[in-house]
């Protein structure tokens, strides 16, 4: 009955710029509501600086959220990578993230005069943000997921290829070099199948007789793909370059397309942001 709680979600975007901004535009959104509106009671407190202690709670939300992104995401990155990622870990992780708003609440309520600091007032925070946040967020999750579930459950299908790729003799082969300027890869152009970023290496997975071989090279995946003139060959993720005519086959799901080829690898996703450019050149020939 449960089952789509199992299926794959997109894991939040590990960019820190990306966090900074979801968080102060969060901290920005709950302190204009507790000014304005004014809830649970605050509309008859008295004091000077009112607006201001109120405001504070947006500040509360900015570390709340900062707090998850730097321990959780990147102390324990492995656990939140997008293969491992599905709804209802996402839905935990927002319940988490609700019980850890309302400790520190009443942490900064605490040195503000607002509030003692004891379990019983703990307790009571954590259910006013579990009353305010909970079901909208996890309403939120499971209508993304309808969407993003529906927008790639047809996907589309690379187009036939009617005539041989148009190579120039500079694209004929690719020589990519890493960072010490000393190793270098030579292979045939459409040898080539994708390029695998993780840390500072690259992972090259291309074929060689009719082997596929794994060339591990130190470099940033946008030193690489400055060094391919290869129309083909395109970014498709933040940690891929793929090349397109070697795509036999595309799924889909609320993570996105992913690109399938004809040899045992693992498949290559499609992030949300290059999905109109991958769509657009696989659909031609």
């Amino acid at each position: 009955m449960f089952s789509f709680l199992a299926q794959p979600y997109p894991a939040r975007d590990p960019r820190f710029s990306k966090a900074i901004l979801q968080a102060l535009l969060s901290g920005f959104l709950i302190a204009f509501i507790l000014i304005v509106f004014q809830p649970f009671g605050s509309y008859n407190w008295q004091h000077p600086y009112k607006n201001v202690i109120l405001g504070g709670f947006g500040l509360v939300a900015v570390v709340v959220n900062l707090t998850d992104f730097i321990v959780t995401q990147r102390l324990f990155k492995t656990h939140f990578s997008e293969n491992r990622w599905t709804v209802w870990k996402e839905i935990l992780r927002n319940m988490a993230g609700f019980v850890l708003a309302g400790f520190f609440c009443v942490v900064y309520g605490y040195f503000a005069g607002l509030m003692p600091f004891s379990l019983m007032q703990v307790t009571y925070m954590v259910a006013v943000c579990f009353m305010v946040g909970a079901f909208p967020a996890t309403i939120l999750i499971l209508l993304n997921y309808a969407y993003l579930s529906h927008k790639y459950s047809a996907p589309f299908q690379p187009a036939p290829q009617t005539q041989p790729t148009i190579v120039t003799p500079s694209e004929d082969t690719l020589t990519l070099t890493a960072e010490n300027e000393k190793d270098t890869l030579t292979i045939a152009a459409d040898s080539l199948l994708y390029i695998a970023a993780s840390d500072n290496y690259c992972t090259v997975f291309h074929m060689e007789n009719e082997k596929l071989h794994k060339t591990l090279l130190r470099s940033s995946l946008s030193r690489l793909e400055s060094q391919i003139n290869y129309s083909r060959i395109v970014r498709c993720h933040r940690s891929y370059l793929v090349n397109l005519d070697k795509v036999t086959s595309i799924s889909g799901n609320a993570q996105g397309y992913k690109l399938y080829f004809d040899v045992a690898v693992e498949p290559v996703p499609v992030s949300r942001s290059y999905n109109s450019v991958v769509k657009e050149q696989m659909l031609v020939c």
